[in-house]
């Protein structure tokens, strides 16, 4: 008894002290929408362009996901396919030269991430979720609305290794999220409003 115990208690050791580091990768198709109508600024923070998130989980080790380079990559195309032009800036608020020649400003953020494994959820397959809030400004830097959007993905965990079905899944909960932000952000009632005040003909 005292050896079994012995080897349970290292085998944990050892399972603790294992990292399954994730770089989710691959293609992520952009939704196609029709623009809105406006000419805005976008800003990546640096913890939305580099996130990752770290976890350790009793019945699976450590895990450490980097979503950084896909989610950014993804963001950048999907927010230029749904205005009429965009432009990246570096700072949170638009400055006064921004605001003459802008409509508003875009500001996604990464608000969690959350995942389960087979050995957590008992289920076959590796899921992935990510709450991302969009926060659109006007062009005097007043906040029109802080919309908030989860996008979920799956993989089976029999098709890929641990840390390839994982990346799989939050590949998938990325595009997801941003789909529902391209369906559904121009009928948020308060960027309807802004259209039709700040952009005549927008709503038409």
């Amino acid at each position: 008894m005292e050896l079994k115990r012995l080897l349970l208690l290292a085998l944990t050791a050892m399972l603790s002290a294992c990292t399954t580091s994730v770089v989710v990768e691959g293609s992520a198709p952009t939704p196609l929408v029709k623009k809105i109508p406006a000419n805005v600024a976008v800003y990546f923070s640096e913890e939305f362009k580099t996130f990752t998130h770290e976890e350790s989980i009793e019945q699976a080790g450590n895990w450490k996901i980097d979503l950084g380079n896909q989610n950014l990559d993804f963001f950048r195309n999907l927010i230029n396919s749904m205005f009429t032009s965009v432009i990246e800036i570096d700072s949170a608020e638009l400055t006064e030269a921004q605001q003459n020649s802008l409509d508003g400003l875009v500001i996604p953020v990464i608000d969690k991430y959350g995942f389960l494994t087979p050995a957590v959820s008992g289920l076959k397959f590796y899921s992935a979720s990510i709450h991302y809030k969009i926060s659109v400004l006007d062009n005097q830097n007043n906040k029109l609305a802080d919309y908030t959007v989860v996008g979920y993905g799956k993989s089976e965990g029999g098709t890929f290794g641990a840390g390839k079905a994982l990346g799989e899944a939050t590949r998938l909960a990325i595009r997801d999220g941003g789909t529902r932000i391209a369906v559904d952000l121009s009928s948020q009632p308060t960027i309807k409003k802004w259209l039709a005040e700040k952009i005549p003909g927008a709503q038409k």
